[in-house]
């Protein structure tokens, strides 16, 4: 029973540390996937996973990861007709479980950022199920562009990732659209964007003040019908 209560109260300690962890001493990876399909209880998978990281306001050029990833399924023509993946383009690729460790290293020690990041953790969690990625995504603090934009502005009419970007006029061209890649670095951007309004405007200096951003964007989003993955 000791022991128990040591993990709780373990767990809480690095909870609280991590709320108030400041924003100048965190470091963010923004981690974005493309998939067979939308529902990962029907058995699909991840295609590609692409991540950047983020450090005192700016995107780490050196450290990217840019993986496909061998489903070993076939992909749906829907699909296909989204990200442009082919059969072809992932089938000499490793599996999930190959490239989980890569991935683990990647985005250990930060803090998890993504546009409906949720999306992503569920597939990890699915497609790599007892691994140690699968128990880092689980614990890992996680920061939501969707909801931080609607904790930040919450009377736009969409919070879908190519809208915010033109409505804040944050540079697309030069990226893929619907690549794992090209997305995580758009909203790598996005995010930058709205960690500054954070910073200036709610005076936010912490983690613990952007979640509470996401826990307002949160109550505010779900009263739109928009919250499907929102790419």
């Amino acid at each position: 029973m000791k022991n128990i209560f040591k993990r709780i109260r373990s767990y809480l300690e690095s909870r609280k540390a991590i709320r108030e962890l400041p924003l100048a001493a965190a470091t963010f990876t923004i981690l974005d996937t493309e998939t067979t399909g939308l529902n990962v209880d029907e058995g699909h998978k991840i295609l590609s996973i692409g991540a950047v990281k983020i450090k005192n306001d700016l995107i780490i050029n050196n450290e990217i990861l840019d993986e496909f990833v061998n489903p070993e399924r076939d992909i749906p023509f829907a699909s296909r007709n989204i990200h442009y993946i082919t059969e072809d383009k992932v089938k000499n690729k490793p599996n999930i479980f190959q490239i989980e460790k890569k991935i683990n290293d990647f985005i250990g020690n930060t803090i998890l950022v993504g546009h409906n990041v949720d999306f992503d953790i569920s597939f990890i969690k699915k497609n790599a199920p007892k691994t140690s990625l699968a128990s880092t995504v689980k614990k890992i603090t996680t920061i939501d562009t969707i909801l931080l934009a609607a904790g930040l502005y919450p009377s736009l009419e969409s919070y879908e990732l190519s809208f915010l970007c033109d409505q804040f006029r944050i540079k697309t061209f030069d990226q893929i659209r619907h690549s794992a890649l090209g997305d995580s670095i758009i909203t790598a951007r996005l995010f930058l964007f709205l960690l500054d309004t954070a910073k200036k405007r709610n005076n936010i200096q912490n983690i613990g003040g952007l979640m509470n951003l996401c826990k307002q964007g949160r109550q505010i989003h779900f009263l739109m019908k928009d919250f499907n993955k929102i790419h």
